[in-house]
């Protein structure tokens, strides 16, 4: 009986203490989400498709609409306008602790039956209350539908509609529009962003060119508050596309408001910088790298406290597996290049995050930060939900419907054709019908796509640009067709609720419970003009503890939608910040030390001083500075035309374009130092032979000219003969033409010490496709030896290419790879390697790297390279592009730095679920087929979609019928797990790029800092840039040809590690060393002219670039 008793007695207070953790994790929860009955906002976007109104018809049916935050009163409460398609608008007074009341009737707020969209609030007349812009579209046939609504606040919890009046009535289907000051006049002016009435309308775009047609953006200045006129031809933005969103920021820190402009379909997104004299320049393609294709919300905000505004812009791709594969058919080739020779620049269909660089430039690191995927999004918040001192990130995301669901198109398009068919045969004059809809039955066709709502997304800032997926501990998770959003404090408790416009759902009323947790101190800045509110494009900067943050107040942000028009700072576990500075648009500053936290502070620019400092970039150029401009070799290294794809269609990128090859030498023994620069397939490689003056003079070298035809992509300038005097020695590489073909034969040309060269044999030289030579006395015999790596097998990638060793007797150069390398066969994809004495016997060991290699040591036995297997080494399998050796750490032996693919691109991979690739005849038509896998979860898929690898192997449409199937299945249920255990399989282990630390007698591996993995590394330089007696190391690269269904990397800028002489580095990003090379670049060389050291950097079919280092 006791024991019993004892049991049961264990079994309560087991389930209490269950029932006790379980409401404890619910209570920690960063967000509750409120229900209807509790805040009475009841607001539905209810939307049904019908015979005359449908997602057949409009491309837009589907899209949602927007929400905006205003306070009617100004009683410190902020109130809920949301708008509805199908539905009447709503507007929600706040009555505190999260109560509301509708008073949409008695506000004045009417319903016409128009379709409205966004949401825009803003004191349009300067008379000290908020008013409402409503954006309309669809409608074709019924304009007056369409015009935009303006209503002017009565200062009574009462609206005038009076957008007639204003001059704003405009009916051209607006998406959404935001209010911002460009002349800096202190009146609001207003852009609309306004569409044509389908897809196809924006026709072509010629990069700045105006176009005037009537779908052009339309921007209007503000006439003192009375009316407005259109301005958009004098100010340079009347650009037709295919706008969702608009981000009004200051992105070049001049203190004049610019434009971001996110837009659908194909058409390029538009930054508009401000000129500061009421016209606007179009900078796209020079600021941005790439862009999203489908660009949908967009939102601007500092996410890495460097006092830079930043660009988040979502689009809609899955992160699921699945969704992915079903819903997203293969994207083409040649609509791809269209786009951008059409002027639609490189648009990918991924979301961009981009990172200002403080130039006027920006690198998207969406990969990076695991935020490139949020499947078809909407809206995107950024604001410090957890008050962490950290910015946040939010995405609304869900369709309707997937009417991009491939097998439901298909099954869509197969009904419309029989119901046509069988009407034509039964009607031969057409029966009388006008168009399809007359016999076409909506709701079947409707019922044909699949319909699934999404959960929302949610990243968590954790610092250092990482971010964590957290919708599901936070409480966010609820799975909707969710469209616009906005964030604000609406119970002022001093942390950022969230409200979301859901299609067929209640609205969603998230409160942040923040205020309850430890360490979420805060501090909130209104920015106050002359009518005493907050004043849009003032800035906030707070400083605490030595670390900044700053916010910047626009006007609508994500999609269709305003946000609350606060500075919001969580500051953590601090208890008030050292000081506040507020700067407004006109100059004016204020400065506030000693500031407690947990207050919402109202600050005037009444007794404002004037200001200088707030808007300076920050660029501090420390290190190097950009002479390309005066520098005498004018040199654009051209790259012929070749498809890689043709013969490989899943190819992950291209092998065709990896030069230029760049070697420096002094070849007329003057003491000055001359540059090699090769040349790709069709151009002649050309030596520059630096003069006293400093200029440089091209060598007339009919031999280079001779060997035109071929394509080089490493050079090194050596004494090969002992004569006194270097020779060259030129790799040969490429994948223009088929294996065994001379076009490969690498290249020895002696110098004939009268100021030319003459080509000499390489004997039992192998005509191997290579990527890189470095020179060395190996054997220690006095002679220059030569390895040379072998890059591919040409159109049979990924099959190992085999690197050769070329040693010098006398002066000839003759292949003895067999002999005393023989693990050069079949080596594999060598990019890279390096001489060093790594076990330090006084001799020369070799380092070898490349894709999809471990990193492999040789040592040398006496003149013989023996691969050795290192334990520290043997999970480093990597795309590996670069080496180089020094003691970073002076303890005598040499380390190394070891540039990778990185960790912002769209493989990603870990030793638990790595990245990875099988070659074998799958289909036994007598052709490799190349089959790239990845994880996604826990399960293991082929990484290409169906289209393109059903064109690679045509049988599997005999075995896989349907889309949605090949989208659930593994890659061994697609490929057989007995073939792909029998063919060659190669693994990454890391795309880091490392810091490799020779301990002695074994190796350690470090990674290095964020800023480094966020580009390919292709070529380092290391010395002691600072002149502090420690070896530091300039990084640089980046991978333009990727696939055209991965986004290219091309946020590299170059990076500069300055060594503490203990292994340990503090990056400078080019913002601070003043080294910028965001291009495709392959080499980078160090040179010394008249006395100054130049950076010469090779771009792949773009300018030469040079640096000078700072004394």
């Amino acid at each position: 009986m006791i024991k019993r008793f004892s049991l049961i007695a264990l079994w309560i207070f087991s389930v209490s203490s269950l029932i006790s953790i379980t409401a404890n994790a619910q209570a920690t929860k960063l967000f509750d989400l409120l229900p209807a009955s509790e805040t009475e906002v009841d607001f539905v976007n209810t939307l049904e498709d019908s015979q005359t109104e449908n997602i057949l018809i409009y491309a837009n049916f589907y899209g949602g609409a927007g929400v905006g935050v205003i306070d009617i009163n100004n009683d410190g409460l902020q109130d809920l306008f949301f708008a509805g398609n199908l539905v009447a608008n709503e507007l929600y007074l706040n009555q505190g602790d999260l109560k509301f009341k509708k008073i949409t009737k008695e506000a004045g707020i009417e319903f016409d039956g128009g379709w409205s969209t966004g949401v825009t609030i803003a004191d349009v007349n300067n008379d000290g209350f908020q008013d409402i812009y409503v954006s309309r579209e669809l409608y074709d046939d019924k304009p007056e539908l369409r015009k935009n609504l303006l209503y002017i606040n009565n200062q009574d919890n009462t609206f005038t509609e009076r957008g007639a009046e204003y001059g704003v009535a405009d009916d051209e289907r607006t998406r959404h529009a935001t209010f911002f000051d460009y002349d800096k006049d202190g009146f609001l002016d207003l852009l609309l962003l306004t569409q044509p009435p389908n897809p196809g309308s924006y026709s072509i775009f010629s990069g700045t060119e105006l176009r005037k047609e009537e779908y052009h953006l339309k921007l209007f200045k503000n006439n003192s508050g009375t009316s407005f006129t259109e301005t958009s031809e004098q100010a340079g933005v009347s650009i037709t596309g295919f706008p969702n969103a608009v981000s009004a920021s200051d992105f070049d820190n001049d203190g004049w408001t610019d434009l971001y402009v996110a837009n659908d379909f194909a058409a390029p997104d538009f930054l508009f910088i401000n000129n500061q004299d009421g016209t606007f320049s179009y900078k796209t393609e020079e600021a941005l790298q790439h862009i999203p294709y489908y660009s949908m919300g967009v939102d601007a905000a500092d996410l890495n406290n460097d006092n830079l505004l930043d660009v988040f812009v979502v689009d809609m791709v899955a992160k699921d597996n699945y969704r992915l594969k079903s819903n997203m058919s293969g994207m083409n080739p040649k609509s791809f290049w269209k786009v951008v020779s059409d002027g639609g620049y490189y648009q990918y269909m991924y979301n961009t995050l981009q990172l200002n660089n403080g130039n006027g430039s920006f690198s998207d690191i969406g990969q990076y930060t695991g935020m490139a995927a949020t499947d078809w999004s909407w809206a995107n918040l950024i604001a410090d939900f957890d008050n962490d001192g950290l910015k946040d990130t939010y995405v609304t995301n869900g369709l309707l419907r997937d009417i991009r669901n491939t097998d439901a198109d298909k099954e869509v398009a197969a009904y419309i054709n029989k119901l046509t068919h069988d009407w034509v045969l039964k009607h031969p004059d057409g029966g009388g019908i006008k168009t399809i809809f007359d016999i076409l039955d909506v709701d079947k066709v409707v019922e044909l796509i699949p319909s699934q709502p999404l959960k929302n997304f949610a990243f968590k800032n954790t610092g250092n640009l990482d971010f964590i997926e957290v919708q599901q501990e936070w409480g966010l998770d609820q799975a909707s067709f969710s469209n616009g959003a906005s964030y604000v404090d609406l119970d002022n408790d001093g942390d950022l609720d969230i409200v979301v416009n859901n299609i067929n759902a209640e609205a969603f009323i998230y409160r942040n419970n923040s205020d309850h947790q430890a360490s979420s101190n805060y501090l909130r800045i209104k920015p106050l003009g002359k009518n005493n509110l907050a004043v849009l494009g003032a800035r906030v900067s707070v400083y605490v503890n030595g670390d900044t943050q700053m916010q910047e107040l626009t006007n609508v942000r994500g999609i269709y939608s305003t946000s609350e028009q606060v500075a919001h700072f969580g500051l953590g576990a601090s208890t008030s910040v050292d000081s506040v500075i507020v700067s407004w648009p006109n100059g004016k500053q204020v400065r506030l030390k000693n500031v407690e936290a947990n207050q919402q502070l109202s600050v005037s620019d009444e007794n404002a001083q004037d200001g200088n400092s707030i808007y300076s970039f920050g660029s501090t150029n420390d290190y190097f500075e950009d002479i390309t401009s005066e520098f005498p070799i004018k040199l654009k290294t051209p790259e012929n035309d070749y498809d890689d794809f043709e013969e490989q269609v899943l190819l992950p990128h291209k092998l065709s374009q990896f030069g230029p090859a760049m070697a420096k030498g002094d070849i007329n023994n003057d003491g000055l130092e001359d540059i090699y620069i090769g040349g790709a397939a069709g151009f002649s490689g050309s030596i520059y032979i630096q003069q006293t003056n400093g200029s440089f003079k091209k060598l007339m070298a009919g031999v280079f000219k001779n060997d035109a035809s071929q394509e080089d992509l490493d050079a090194v300038f050596a004494d090969v003969n002992r004569d006194g005097f270097q020779d060259l020695v030129v790799v040969s590489g490429g994948n223009e033409e088929a294996k065994g073909s001379d076009f490969y034969m690498d290249r020895y040309y002696e110098n004939d010490t009268k100021g030319s060269f003459i080509k000499k044999e390489i004997e039992n030289a192998l005509t191997e496709s290579g990527s890189k030579v470095i020179a060395a006395d190996y054997e220690g015999d006095g002679d220059i030896d030569f390895f040379i790596g072998g890059r591919i097998t040409p159109h049979e990638y990924p099959l190992p290419a085999t690197s050769q060793l070329l040693v010098n007797e006398n002066g000839k150069l003759t292949n003895l790879t067999e002999e005393l390398a023989p693990q050069f066969k079949n080596l594999g994809l060598v990019t890279d390697a390096v001489w060093s004495d790594v076990d330090a016997d006084g001799d020369l060991d070799l380092l070898v790297v490349g894709e999809w290699m471990t990193i492999t040591y040789f040592e040398n036995e006496d003149g013989r390279l023996t691969k050795k297997e290192i334990v520290a080494l043997a999970e480093t399998s990597g795309w590996w592009f670069s080496i180089e050796k020094g003691d970073f750490d002076n303890d005598g032996d040499e380390d190394f730095i070891i540039g990778n693919l990185g960790a912002n691109y769209k493989y990603q991979t870990t030793l638990e679920k790595p990245f990875d690739i099988y070659y074998d005849d799958f289909d036994n038509n007598g052709k490799g087929d190349i089959v790239l896998g990845y994880y996604n979860g826990d399960g293991h898929f082929p990484l290409r979609g169906f289209s393109c690898s059903s064109e690679q192997i045509p049988s599997l449409k005999k075995e896989i019928k349907q889309y949605n199937i090949f989208a659930s299945l593994e890659i061994d249920e697609v490929y057989g797990k007995k073939d792909l255990e029998r063919s060659l399989h190669y693994t990454a282990d890391t795309f880091n790029t490392i810091y490799l630390e020779n301990t002695g007698d074994n190796f350690k591996v470090h990674k290095l800092p964020t800023e480094v993995q966020l580009a390919p590394i292709n070529d380092i330089i290391v010395q002691d840039f600072n002149k502090d007696g420690n070896l530091d190391a300039l990084l640089a690269g980046n991978l333009f040809v990727s696939e055209i269904e991965t986004p290219r990397a091309d946020s590299g800028t170059g990076v500069l590690l300055l060594g503490d002489g203990t292994g340990a580095f503090k990056v400078q990003t080019s913002k601070d060393s003043g080294f910028f090379a965001n291009g495709d670049v392959k080499r980078i060389v160090p040179l010394q002219v008249q006395g100054k050291e130049i950076i010469l950097v090779g771009n792949n079919n773009a300018k030469v670039q040079a640096f000078e280092l700072k004394k």
